[in-house]
């Protein structure tokens, strides 16, 4: 026979309404982040397959969404190579640069916070 957990003075607490629905609502706003984001990318997938003018308003809608987004890996895999993208289409050298600049500052501040997360666990 094992051990109940009263026996070990161990108790156990039922959650209450309100911890319930707490639980609940934190899991809808997560599937809601998590469909909103999957619309996002799939758009800025298609986004990418056309002109250049896609290519640029792909960056900036990424850009755009960069506060409500910017923690998830998908994000910025999309974003940083919407960066690389705009570069090969960019004109000047000084542009160029800019992209290039932006997206690699961005994929090692990426790759940083991946570390750091696997590093925690």
């Amino acid at each position: 026979m094992y051990p109940v957990p009263e026996m070990l003075g161990w108790y156990m607490t039922a959650l209450t309404d309100s911890e319930e629905d707490e639980s609940d609502e934190e899991e809808r706003a997560e599937e809601q982040t998590q469909d909103g984001l999957s619309v996002l990318l799939d758009r800025i997938d298609r986004l990418r397959q056309g002109s250049e003018s896609d290519k640029r308003e792909s960056l900036n809608i990424l850009l755009e969404q960069r506060d409500e987004f910017g923690q998830k890996s998908e994000f910025l895999w999309r974003l940083t190579r919407a960066y690389c993208d705009v570069h090969d289409v960019s004109i000047t050298q000084e542009e160029k640069k800019t992209y290039a600049e932006n997206g690699n500052l961005l994929r090692k501040t990426s790759f940083d916070k991946n570390l750091a997360v696997i590093s925690q666990r």
